[in-house]
């Protein structure tokens, strides 16, 4: 068998189908329910390693030519780095996850989802190379630099031996428990929340408009419902982070740090919300991509931050537009608004929280307090983040990753 036969097998079973068709164990509750166990589709954990491979291997074609150019020389040759990183290097990392969809025909929307790894995390890479803020570790040689490069989140490095940590027998225990106790937590919220279309509370404005009175915006209907689906994005980012880098080091044997760690019960500020405890990768990579250039080039830290912020609106609009270009989005400007509403929230955390008045109020506060404040700064307007990927089908794309108990009146 060739490799468009193997490929057709693989991607040929769209995974399109209603996902109450295919259950483990159906019961009734009472005389006007009946409910139903359903397991992960097998076909989106078939095409799922392929894709995570084909992420790899798309990211190692670039690894050698920017180390090359961009990473290795003490004198750079400016004409040659520049024209390859951003004539071919950046618009490669963004084209190739829509070559992939088209060649494969990939319908689903995780499974592309998987695949926009190599343009955001990828992609701010190569500006990091461009910019010489490369990590000291990966720069050192053209092994470490590939490990680096090529893995979809984080590759972790021996600080001794200065080179990619090996896994081992309890590395794999530990990736496997984090996965299996995510795999629970996210399916079990899932479950609750596809009986309310994600939104526990009824508000009077759609949950990806932007007319939402200022009292709708600050209502505690409105705060829940986005803290909800926030948990449920936390969690389901936690999972597919760690599954994904889990399929990374059984493909290619190096451990991975933890992505997610516990944004929505742990952050204590709203620089150590985006810093570190949401989404770990990105922030690392907006920050030696985007931030550190910034800040070098105009001696302005809140330019810094802008630049980081704006940019990170830019990746996620662009993700919005692959991932649900079967739906028929629109670019509506949802995030940028919203991470600049986020990078403001930053501006004024800089500017007041060595106030003697603030940190006396903070050092006397209990931390869950401090933790439930961050989230509320933020919350009313987490709908512009949230709202499209409800509106437009992802929660419900994700439930064919995940065990669910769904109920339907008879």
């Amino acid at each position: 068998m060739d490799v468009r036969g193997i490929v057709a097998i693989l991607f040929g079973q769209k995974i399109d189908y209603d996902i109450l068709d295919d259950t483990i164990f159906e019961f009734n509750v009472g005389k006007a329910t009946r409910c139903a166990i359903t397991h992960p589709s097998i076909h989106f954990f078939n095409q799922l390693p392929l894709l995570v491979v084909i992420q790899a291997l798309a990211s190692a074609l670039l690894a050698f030519p920017l180390y090359k150019l961009n990473v290795q020389p003490t004198k750079k040759k400016i004409v040659w780095s520049t024209a390859f990183t951003f004539l071919i290097a950046l618009p490669s990392a963004c084209y190739e996850p829509i070559y992939i969809i088209r060649l494969f025909e990939i319908h689903h929307i995780g499974l592309r989802m998987v695949l926009m790894t190599f343009p955001l995390v990828g992609g701010l890479r190569v500006l990091e190379s461009y910019f010489g803020f490369t990590p000291d570790i990966p720069a050192k040689n053209f092994t470490n630099y590939l490990a680096y490069f090529s893995c979809p989140f984080i590759v972790k490095f021996d600080d001794d031996k200065q080179e990619p940590k090996r896994v081992s027998i309890e590395y794999f225990r530990q990736q496997f428990q984090i996965v299996g106790t995510y795999f629970i937590y996210t399916g079990l919220l899932m479950s609750l929340l596809w009986h309310y279309d994600w939104q526990l509370f009824e508000l009077q404005s759609s949950v990806d408009s932007f007319d939402h009175s200022l009292s709708e915006l600050m209502s505690w209907k409105n705060l829940l419902n986005n803290y909800f689906v926030a948990l449920i994005l936390s969690l389901g980012l936690k999972q597919s982070t760690a599954g994904v880098s889990l399929l990374y080091s059984l493909a290619f044997g190096y451990e991975t740090q933890d992505v997610v760690l516990s944004p929505l019960t742990k952050s204590q500020s709203v620089s150590e919300f985006w810093g570190r405890q949401w989404n770990v990768a990105v922030h690392k990579g907006l920050k030696n991509g985007v931030y550190k250039p910034t800040r070098y080039m105009t001696n302005s830290n809140v330019m810094g931050i802008f630049a980081a912020f704006v940019i990170s609106g830019v990746m996620h609009e662009y993700v919005n537009l692959v991932i649900f270009s079967r739906t028929g989005i629109e670019f509506k400007w949802n995030y940028i608004l919203f991470f600049g509403y986020n990078a403001c929230l930053l501006f004024a955390e800089h500017m007041f929280r060595s106030l003697e008045i603030v940190q006396g109020i903070v050092s006397k506060l209990p931390k869950p307090l401090i933790t439930a404040l961050v989230l509320c700064s933020a919350l009313p307007f987490a709908h512009l983040f949230t709202g499209d990927w409800i509106v437009h089908g992802y929660f419900d794309a994700v439930m064919y990753a995940e065990p669910t108990i769904l109920c339907r009146s008879l």
